[in-house]
């Protein structure tokens, strides 16, 4: 098995109106909502998919360097491609290549028939827990309504981000708790 071609596909869709959200020492305004990922291919037909950095810079590590250090490469070799593209490389390609090393083991569970966790030593646990996650930039009142609905959906867990300066952030946390 042979890898034939290494494909980075950046997606940029712009909002229909900017977003803009106050915080605590400036604003953050959204345009634009960003992702990236990569695309493996074999001879044999096989294609093995992983998420990447959602940044120009990283599809063009990916489609330049990468790209050419893996083409002819067996993808199950996943050091010694990492090492080809490193050498290859003329910066720091860490970022990208954790996404090539994803698309690499979807490959290889795909050939091996097996899901990618056996590879890597088996399962080490039946549950994992998840947590709620929600808005950035609102009110404490708003983060308190949100915790509550992620409460009543099941997760005893929630994540915030308010950024409203710390007499406001312990409000925030206070009616979170309570909520």
């Amino acid at each position: 098995m042979k890898i034939t071609e290494v494909r980075g596909f950046l997606l940029s869709d712009p909002m229909p109106e900017p977003i803009v959200m106050e915080y605590y020492g400036g604003i953050r305004t959204i345009f634009k909502r960003d992702a990236a990922f990569l695309k493996v291919t074999t001879d044999n037909g096989l294609t093995g998919y992983g998420p990447a950095p959602a940044s120009q810079q990283t599809v063009d590590v990916i489609n330049g360097v990468i790209r050419t250090a893996l083409i002819g490469g067996d993808p199950r070799q996943v050091d010694a491609l990492w090492s080809a593209a490193q050498q290859a490389a003329d910066t720091d390609i860490t970022h990208a290549f954790g996404a090539v090393e994803i698309a690499l083991y979807d490959l290889r569970g795909k050939f091996e028939g097996c899901p990618v966790h056996e590879l890597l030593g088996g399962a080490v646990r039946d549950r994992i827990r998840l947590y709620g996650s929600a808005g950035m930039y609102q009110p404490a009142e708003e983060y308190a309504r949100e915790a509550a609905a992620v409460a009543a959906l099941g997760f005893s867990a929630y994540k915030m981000r308010p950024a409203l300066g710390p007499e406001e952030d312990l409000r925030t946390v206070e009616l979170v708790r309570q909520a």
